[in-house]
């Protein structure tokens, strides 16, 4: 085969796999819907019961980068058998537009802000609930502490609290100057790193697609580190007001998570979860879906 032939039959199974529906759970019904932000178009996938959203608060999930609200759907679509599951593209990543310069944590945060009222949310004190997985952590602290009317309860998993040093040391060396290289050997590598080494009993087709998101942001990947190496989350996540329960894990941040519970959130409720300790989404939903039913449907 041909190289032309076979980057035509590469785009036209990306194309594919990009066109496929969210796989959602029996009796749920998954959209993907997009709305306006500060940068631009914002993507979010849905998930809800068939016969309506009920009386449960919804939950907004924000992903680690460079991927994309893909990551989260075997969890997003469980929990959308009980209550609306709202899954936000990162602007920059997935389906969302980019921001013209590399935004800071606050403008992330509030894009989001931006999103959650477009749909409606902070009036008439409609809330949601936040989940937020490395990056998304972030997002999720600081949309708590700087639009309470927005958030109800926090939810936090793997959180990337590193020393001031090392945070400013991997600030300093972000390639902001990258270019896409010629011989498109980074999309070799985030090929191997995604789908090569996942999970064995992962489906090829779902680590392609998370891997088709994870290169949308070709040399643009860095901005949202841009905003994750310049947060302090010493001066914020301490300002955080709602619950917030730490549900980490055995994954890569699993002693910086539990240093935010003994540094920052000592209040915090702390779950974690040992026998999942990669694609964490895949292999541990279930265990996800319980631990986060039985603590945002508690009362308090």
């Amino acid at each position: 085969m041909t190289f032309v032939a076979r980057t035509t039959a590469l785009a036209a199974a990306a194309i594919e796999i990009l066109l496929t529906p969210a796989t959602a759970a029996d009796g749920v019904v998954a959209k993907r819907g997009y709305v306006d932000s500060r940068f631009g178009q914002i993507h979010y996938y849905s998930f809800a019961p068939a016969d309506g959203p009920g009386t449960k608060t919804p939950m907004a999930f924000f992903h680690q980068n460079p991927k994309s609200a893909v990551e989260f759907e075997p969890l997003t679509s469980e929990l959308g058998k009980d209550r609306l599951v709202l899954a936000f593209d990162t602007p920059g990543y997935g389906m969302s537009d980019r921001p013209a310069h590399a935004p800071n944590m606050q403008d992330l945060a509030g894009s989001m802000a931006d999103a959650l009222k477009e749909l409606g949310y902070g009036r008439r004190g409609r809330q949601v609930d936040v989940f937020g997985f490395h990056t998304g952590a972030y997002i999720s602290s600081e949309l708590a502490v700087a639009h309470p009317e927005l958030v109800r309860r926090v939810v936090l998993s793997g959180v990337g609290y590193y020393s001031v040093e090392r945070r400013k040391q991997t600030y300093d060396n972000l390639p902001r100057d990258g270019v896409i290289p010629e011989d498109a050997s980074f999309v070799v590598r985030r090929w191997h790193s995604v789908v090569n080494s996942r999970t064995p009993g992962i489906p090829i087709e779902r680590a392609a697609r998370i891997f088709l998101d994870d290169i949308r942001s070709l040399n643009k990947s860095w901005f949202a580190y841009n905003a994750v190496w310049s947060y302090v989350p010493e001066d914020r996540m301490p300002k955080i007001t709602q619950p917030v329960l730490l549900l980490q894990p055995h994954e890569m941040l699993l002693n910086e998570t539990r240093a935010v519970k003994r540094d920052l959130l000592p209040k915090a409720d702390m779950i974690e979860i040992p026998g999942v300790t990669r694609d964490v989404f895949d292999t541990g939903s279930m265990e996800y879906a319980r631990h986060l039913r039985e603590w945002l449907d508690a009362k308090r």
